[in-house]
């Protein structure tokens, strides 16, 4: 560990044990000491093509300020009004993509401050609102991503925009998907689609990933492929880098899904090349968690651990607890892997209590049934129950059955 975390453990010391006995606190810290050591060294003699990859320094967001707020200051005197707004709310987007969520918000709340003053510009305010929504979104803050996403489809409404309310219909989409809820999520897709005006490309494109997700999930890999190959071609034709590379990254999960592993590989590194040149955190940490699911699934758990850290490393520098709860699962899997039963425990039930705290049904039930599968493989069935009895309960409400089948056969 570094002297910086060796710091941090002795006050872990030392507050563990106003609470336990010396000898319960010793092998705590113990374990936490475990959680944090790295295996990069390993992995730098094993794949040097990975070295960019687990390597790449993370931008420091005080440059993006030192970039972006003397634009916002210089343009305003240059720019329509109109054209002024649509800047700031491009700025918020560009800084959700990289990562910067406190900067991305706060852009877009001075923007909503700007607009609720003004006229004439309930197009762009309702933009902004679903702008809030994403970021909250983002960081699986489910009560106000829900709350924007209503105002903005009230002053849609109010100005009867098509276009706008099928973004939100889109929105509902994903907040429904990422909280499990897929019946839910899919039907306000659809309904995204019959309310989309014909001429809005990236508008389709975003809905059709979005339902390639919900198909993955199901197992219609077929309609899923394309969905994502239709996205494809049409963020390709808008030149839209952003969310290009983050159909990369869904093709990756499908394609892992489908086990077809060196096509996973090949999507993520897809996505994180393009979101690397251009600081795209949020796309680097999912893409990372993909390809250390797959390593694990290679049994290559060195570079597992790698990709882990280095997604864990992104996604707690921009808040995104939806992808540290998946980062734990996937430790689990690789310390189980290496037959390090109870620290592979440790990580599942770390993941399981973030994924309930945040509402996250498919990553609670993935978890549950990781953690329900070792409980049993380790000869502790009784307590294995109730976490495979769990999954199967949710993944009894999806359509891919292979999921359910093996999860059966493990609780019988």
């Amino acid at each position: 560990m570094s002297n910086g975390n060796t710091n941090i453990t002795k006050d872990l010391k030392n507050i563990i044990n106003d609470y336990m006995t010396k000898a319960i606190a010793e092998e705590f810290i113990k374990v936490i000491e475990a959680e944090n050591s790295s295996g990069l060294n390993e992995v730098l003699n094993i794949l040097k093509s990975d070295i960019p990859h687990v390597e790449y320094k993370l931008p420091n967001g005080i440059d993006y300020r030192l970039l972006v707020d003397p634009m916002i200051t210089h343009c305003q005197p240059l720019l329509t009004e109109e054209r002024y707004y649509n800047l700031l709310l491009d700025f918020s987007q560009l800084m959700l993509f990289a990562g910067e969520m406190s900067y991305s918000l706060e852009i877009a709340q001075n923007l909503q401050n700007k607009l609720e003053s003004a006229k004439n510009f309930e197009s762009i305010l309702a933009e902004t609102n679903l702008m809030i929504s994403k970021i909250y979104w983002s960081q699986a803050y489910w009560e106000e991503c829900e709350f924007y996403i209503s105002e903005a489809t009230r002053i849609f409404a109010t100005i009867s925009s098509s276009s706008g309310l099928a973004k939100c219909e889109n929105m509902l989409g994903t907040f429904y998907g990422e909280k499990g809820e897929f019946d839910n999520a899919q039907k306000h897709l659809e309904n995204a689609l019959t309310l989309l005006e014909t001429d809005d490309l990236s508008s389709h494109a975003m809905i059709l990933t979005n339902l390639g997700i919900i198909n993955t999930i199901n197992g219609d890999y077929e309609k899923a492929v394309w969905n994502y190959k239709n996205a494809v071609e049409k963020f390709e034709v808008l030149n839209d880098v952003r969310r290009l590379s983050r159909v990369y990254h869904n093709l990756g999960m499908l394609y892992s899904q489908m086990e077809n592993y060196d096509a996973a590989l090949e999507e993520f590194n897809k996505c994180i090349t393009v979101s690397m040149d251009n600081n795209y955190l949020s796309n680097c940490a999912v893409a990372y968690i993909g390809k250390a699911y797959v390593y694990t699934k290679l049994k290559n758990s060195a570079l597992a651990g790698a990709y882990t850290d280095k997604a864990m490393e992104i996604a707690y520098k921009i808040n995104d607890t939806l992808s540290i709860a998946d980062i734990y699962k996937i430790k689990g899997m690789i310390q189980n892997d290496m037959d390090n039963f109870q620290l592979s425990e440790e990580f599942f039930e770390n993941s399981i209590r973030l994924n309930n705290d945040i509402e996250s049904k498919l990553n609670e039930a993935e978890s549950s049934a990781e953690l329900g599968t070792l409980l049993q493989n380790t000869g502790r069935e009784n307590e294995a129950k109730p976490y495979l009895e769990s999954a199967i309960i949710f993944f009894k409400g999806l359509k891919n059955e292979s999921i359910l089948a093996g999860l059966v056969a493990k609780s019988i």
